[in-house]
């Protein structure tokens, strides 16, 4: 009978995430010209910005993916279909580079860019606390793990409100956006660690 297996899933998120890091480098164009204030090397340089906004996002989402799914040690079926939205989520992170390095000053594009990114935490929110209500059913919590899940599940929550923020920025400058999202407390919460 089948098994839900675990390495198998983390082997393939960790693939899938390998993948979309991959594919976001390979979505910046190079610039034409040799003037190095002309249009073509300015969307560069904003290229490279979003790319290291991504870049930093998606590898941040990876080691709270690592660190949320290694507390499981049984999967069930409803954490694999969850993982699955979770991926989705995250690969569309290089269409949404691209589309915002394509025209950095539209404030549509910004404003889909940091939309996406405020739907995917509120799922990934979500996806925190469901894991951590199966974690919790399963065996009694101390205090300090209690702490720690919820200080978890916070930045996730407030990671989420700095995609609303960057939602609004989009209509008033639309670089603001990829700005405030490489700043998020989730990416800020991992440079505290080291």
């Amino acid at each position: 009978m089948f098994r839900n297996s675990r390495d198998r899933f983390m082997a393939f998120s960790d693939g899938v995430f390998a993948v979309i890091l991959t594919v976001l480098v390979l979505e910046i164009r190079l610039p034409t010209g040799s003037q190095l204030l002309s249009s073509s090397w300015l969307h560069f340089a904003y290229a490279i910005l979003i790319y290291v906004a991504g870049f930093s996002l998606i590898s941040t989402y990876w080691y709270f993916h690592q660190k949320l799914f290694s507390q499981v040690h049984r999967l069930t079926g409803k954490l694999i279909v969850l993982n699955f939205y979770c991926l989705f989520f995250i690969s569309l992170m290089p269409i949404l580079t691209q589309v915002i390095a394509m025209d950095p000053l539209s404030k549509s594009r910004s404003f889909i860019y940091g939309l996406v990114y405020l739907i995917f935490n509120i799922y990934l929110w979500w996806l925190f606390r469901v894991v951590e209500q199966l974690l919790r059913h399963l065996k009694p919590w101390t205090p300090v793990e209690r702490a720690r899940a919820n200080h978890q599940i916070a930045i996730v929550r407030n990671t989420a409100i700095v995609g609303l923020i960057a939602c609004l920025c989009a209509w008033i400058w639309a670089p603001l956006t990829p700005l405030i999202l490489a700043f998020s407390p989730l990416v800020r919460d991992v440079t505290k660690i080291f």
